[in-house]
């Protein structure tokens, strides 16, 4: 098939699967005149490379992911050297997509005490939680003078 359907079964563009390529995580063969063939496995393999990829792991993670997967039998390395190394490599990204939630986590959990606050009002001169400076405030201070100012 060529670049154009498999696009279309994939859902991945005609720039995304010329990406792959460029990366060497699809390898077509070309005609005399150029055009790139796919083949039916490339289907699958490029489901695989896009649901990695969108786990934030890096293509040259998923190209090592994909020989033991993909490539040949479907199986993790037989040798143990192998099979530690592929398995450090995606604990260590493992370990970054879990801390990029975490941050991300964090950051939406301040925006939602953000939002709740201005909706609520809660904060600001008059508010509970604005006796002084030394007193732990919400995520925001409604517009006003500053503490120890007067208007």
């Amino acid at each position: 098939m060529r670049i154009g359907e498999l696009s279309a079964r994939t859902g991945a563009s005609v720039r995304m699967l010329r990406y792959y390529e460029e990366q060497g995580l699809l390898t077509p063969v070309r005609t005399d005149s150029g055009y790139r063939i796919y083949q039916e496995t490339d289907v699958d393999r490029v489901a695989r490379i896009r649901c990695m990829l969108s786990a934030a792991l890096p293509s040259g993670v998923v190209g090592q992911a994909l020989k033991f997967l993909l490539d040949g039998r479907a199986a993790i390395p037989d040798e143990p050297a192998d099979r530690a190394c592929l398995a450090d490599t995606l604990q260590g990204e493992l370990d970054q997509l879990t801390g990029k939630i975490e941050a991300l986590q964090h950051s939406r959990d301040l925006l939602a005490t953000i939002v709740a606050d201005i909706r609520g009002a809660v904060v600001g001169p008059g508010r509970p939680g604005d006796v002084g400076p030394t007193v732990a405030r919400r995520s925001v201070r409604k517009a006003g003078p500053a503490l120890g100012q007067t208007r």
